[in-house]
């Protein structure tokens, strides 16, 4: 089976809309959706944003279900000109960011993915990248932080969940992909104010509607970014669902056995 992994509720809806999971299990706090996507037996979770959230999350699903494949997906900041609103961005070596002061950006690899070759053949109206991605403590709202990330290490991509989940799938010998889905470009400015609009890993209403009341001109650059963020969560769940389609699950269990 394959095991899906997104941060929040806003990146699971539009996949649960395309695939057959009205059965929920509870594992400790987290609620799996089992079914099916693209013909391949799933489960789907939203695990919370940032790395702790990831890491426990990633450790439950390989726990509870022995996947054949985890694949970490969800929305990502674009470090590099070329990774435009709506592009996918297929991780081929994950990376983690340990400092940014400006003048100095400080990374580690953590893991390369050992099964590319699941994609090595897709075909779908998709503009893809493949290349690297890169995770950090909070979201980088800054363009120039973006570009200067992007520039430092190669990555085409950042989030703030991967890295976590490719070191527990490393450590577990669990095959995995990184699919991320670009929201904002690296030009484009995040609202200062984003990081505090999550408590507990997940995306909290109330937090949002105090901020714009505080800051209406706030308001043009969350719908703005809300609708990129719908197109965005469309994309991803067309393309995880083409993608998990070509999977060959046999094969690839039989490549462990051998």
């Amino acid at each position: 089976m394959i095991a899906i992994l997104v941060a929040v509720k806003q990146e699971l809806k539009p996949i649960l809309r395309r695939a057959q999971a009205e059965h929920i299990v509870r594992q400790a706090h987290l609620d799996f959706h089992e079914g099916t996507l693209g013909g391949q037996p799933v489960a789907l979770l939203a695990l919370g944003v940032g790395k702790e959230c990831a890491r426990i999350a990633a450790e439950m699903t390989i726990k509870c279900y022995r996947p054949d494949l985890v694949i970490t997906a969800g929305f990502g900041g674009g470090c590099v000109s070329e990774a435009g609103a709506a592009d996918i961005v297929i991780g081929t070596e994950i990376l983690e960011l340990e400092e940014d002061r400006g003048t100095e950006v400080r990374w580690r690899s953590v893991c390369q993915p050992g099964c590319l070759h699941a994609l090595d053949q897709f075909r779908g109206d998709f503009r893809v990248h493949y290349g690297r991605v890169i995770t950090a403590e909070e979201m980088v709202l800054r363009a120039a932080n973006k570009r200067r990330i992007g520039q430092a290490t190669g990555a085409l991509s950042v989030d703030m969940e991967t890295s976590a989940v490719a070191a527990v799938c490393a450590q577990r010998k669990t095959d995995f992909l990184a699919v991320r889905c670009i929201t904002d470009k690296v030009h484009e400015n995040l609202p200062e104010q984003f990081n505090d609009f999550f408590v507990v890993g997940q995306l909290q209403p109330g937090r949002v509607a105090s901020a714009v009341a505080r800051d209406p001109r706030l308001f043009l650059d969350l719908a703005r970014l809300g609708y990129r963020a719908t197109h965005a969560g469309q994309t991803l769940a067309r393309f995880l669902e083409a993608a998990v389609r070509q999977v060959d699950l046999p094969a690839m269990a039989a490549r462990h056995a051998a």
